[in-house]
């Protein structure tokens, strides 16, 4: 079935946050309304969507045996400088970029992913490989135009997997796609028992190439909160040392979007590939914001968010190695036309104690522009739960 005059407002996606569902959908979905967890899309702040613009396929199909599961979703997103989710320089934050096509979550629940599920499993992104095209995270003013398609799905024990992909353009132009993406459902008991990534760095070859050289001696190899805050809040002097303008270099997101605690290790030519290593960590607290809104009943920080600490973590290591001296008015950005990897095999809830970031650098380039690749490891409570596969950032100038 294809409904293309349907369009649910935000006010409606607000209310599939928290609200009985059969109020948006209709009354086949009251059966639903009273249970506790249910694929539902985030609350604000982390509601990233304004509006549905399309929605294709046949509700209550979603996990039928046999039957394959296709439908898609259009949405648009609406990038103010005032939004939580955009930046000092007015760009949406790369995880969040990706975490705008949470309407995923809308279209499974259209689907009929919750109407036998019994709030006993719930839903939770594995990865996905993604890219980012021409003038990548859109910026204030902009409208993101997003379309995420459900290939297919299939049983795996008593899990439901779901396969899609997705596409965000701003007016015609191809700003983000993913592809490769699975999701899927689990029970508390079996998201507890996860055994995490599979992916030891000192076991891995890196790629061939090498790393350049840091631009400065590093002021430290270890830098506490206070410091990271500094570099945070735009003062990378304080930060790094003098040879580091006192202002308008380039810095990581300042409030609630720093999800950095302190940098315990620093080592620019480090780790089991000799090619550079940095360690950051942060403590985790219970009454943080983003598990007030994602989910309801089900609190999880976004996997998407967690990826958006993995590039502060790279962009901390570019700006520690010197790439930032002489770069005023410049950003950091994932870079353009570069694929990489997301594996998610673990979570944060409010229930966890501390998350580490650990970037494992495979190539430094310096010219045109400085760029980090590297592989990075999140481990929650020592459970690798993050692995991200030759992630990218570079430094750009602004405008």
């Amino acid at each position: 079935m294809t409904t293309p005059d349907r369009v649910f407002a935000r006010d409606q996606l607000e209310e599939l946050s928290h609200a009985p569902v059969s109020q948006v959908f209709g009354p086949r979905y009251a059966i639903q309304d009273d249970r506790a967890r249910q694929t539902r899309p985030p609350k604000p702040p982390l509601l990233l969507i304004d509006e549905v613009t399309g929605l294709e396929g046949t509700p209550g199909t979603l996990g039928t045996s046999g039957t394959p599961c296709r439908g898609s979703i259009r949405t648009r997103t609406f990038v103010r400088p005032d939004r939580s989710f955009v930046d000092h320089t007015a760009r949406m934050y790369p995880g969040l970029t990706i975490e705008s096509t949470q309407s995923l979550l809308v279209l499974l629940s259209w689907l009929g992913a919750d109407l036998d599920n019994d709030a006993q499993r719930v839903f939770r992104l594995l990865g996905y490989e993604a890219t980012f095209h021409g003038a990548g995270a859109p910026v204030a003013g902009e409208t993101s135009v997003a379309e995420v398609r459900i290939l297919d799905h299939a049983r795996q024990d008593q899990s439901l997997i779901v396969f899609f992909e997705a596409d965000c353009r701003v007016a015609d132009e191809l700003r983000l796609t993913i592809r490769n993406a699975q999701a899927g459902y689990f029970s508390y008991q079996e998201l507890s028992a996860a055994p995490g990534v599979r992916w030891t760095p000192s076991r891995s070859a890196p790629p061939p190439g090498r790393a350049a050289p840091s631009a400065v001696s590093p002021r430290s190899r270890a830098f506490g909160p206070t410091l990271v805050r500094a570099f945070a809040d735009g003062r990378a002097a304080h930060c790094f040392g003098p040879e580091w303008p006192p202002s308008g270099s380039p810095r990581l997101p300042s409030g609630d979007m720093l999800l950095l605690g302190d940098v315990t290790e620093f080592a620019p030519s480090g780790g089991p590939w000799a090619r550079g290593y940095l360690r950051a960590e942060t403590l985790v607290h219970p009454n943080a914001w983003y598990f007030a809104a994602h989910f309801h009943h089900d609190p999880v920080m976004p996997g998407n968010l967690t990826l958006d600490g993995c590039l502060q973590a790279m962009s901390f290591h570019l700006a520690a190695s010197g790439f930032t001296i002489g770069k005023d008015h410049w950003r950091f950005e994932a870079v353009p036309g570069h694929p990489f990897v997301v594996r998610f095999r673990g979570q944060v809830t409010p229930a966890s104690n501390r998350v580490t970031y650990e970037v494992f650098a495979s190539h430094l380039v310096t010219h045109p522009y400085p760029t980090l690749i590297a592989d990075v490891l999140v481990t929650v409570d020592g459970l690798k739960a993050l692995h991200a596969e030759r992630l990218a950032v570079r430094l750009a100038p602004c405008g």
